[in-house]
């Protein structure tokens, strides 16, 4: 599903996009000759060609900052799923005495999970829960007392990948994404509205002009929808960060 103020905001921008070129086409047969001439319409589409260019470098940046952030997320994604794997090696390693650690690394794994990909639009836990959990994995992992070096070992080693747990989910906490200002993104709109009404002040009014303009607002609205959803990767929508590692993820650490 798509949040539905995304697709508020993708109808306003097709709405400007066309709405401006029909704007530019009807305006044109109303205007006095002198005002269509070659002159006027070589100031126009150089004027626009300074908004394209401004616009379409706008639009090239916002993108690959929306794409960096959601590599970003489904990288630290894919790092706790494999340091959830890792601890639990480590504690099955351990031996029978670290099953109460792998039994809470087990719920706090669910639990995540559901938190990060809830099956329906409200999630099934709080983060307060999900928090509660994992410090209960770490008191687990301090309680053990090792008898050999290699027990001691083991621990120093769990207490360290627990720590990039810790940190990985900081991480998903303090970067969701780099979520588009709706106030720059309202004049970027308007940028775009400016330029279709220049395309269509020039312009023939026929079927294929309309098509075109109809067929460009529709291109670039996607874009903009891109924009949106990329630039929150952990939006809960047709477009998020892949829940496939931490399925394998809960697979593997359910094992006995």
């Amino acid at each position: 599903m798509v949040d539905s103020s995304y697709l508020y905001i993708c109808v306003i921008a097709f709405v400007a996009m066309f709405g401006g070129a029909l704007i530019g086409l009807f305006t044109a047969r109303a205007l006095p000759d002198h005002h269509l001439s070659s002159e006027s319409a070589t100031v126009v589409k150089l004027s626009a060609a300074v908004v394209v260019s401004l616009t379409s470098l706008v639009l090239a940046l916002m993108l690959s900052s929306a794409n960096s952030s959601f590599s970003v997320n489904a990288g630290i994604v894919k790092k706790l799923s494999s340091d959830l794997i890792h601890l639990d090696h480590m504690l099955r390693t351990y031996g029978p005495e670290a099953n109460e650690a792998r039994a809470n690394l087990r719920a706090y794994a669910t639990k995540k999970n559901e938190e990060l990909f809830p099956v329906s639009d409200v999630p099934s836990t709080s983060n307060r829960e999900t928090s509660d959990l994992l410090d209960a994995l770490l008191d687990a992992i301090l309680s053990l007392s090792p008898s050999d070096r290699r027990h001691t070992v083991l621990i120093s080693q769990a207490l360290t990948v627990t720590d990039n747990i810790y940190n990985e989910r900081w991480l998903l906490w303090e970067n969701p994404g780099t979520t588009v200002p709706v106030q720059f993104l309202f004049v970027l709109i308007f940028w775009l509205f400016l330029i279709f009404v220049s395309f269509g002040l020039f312009a023939p009014v026929n079927l294929m002009v309309v098509t075109s303009f109809f067929l460009s607002s529709l291109a670039v609205t996607g874009a903009i929808l891109m924009l949106l959803e990329l630039g929150d990767p952990m939006h809960h929508s047709w477009l998020q960060v892949s829940s496939e590692p931490m399925r394998r993820a809960l697979l593997e650490i359910g094992r006995p």
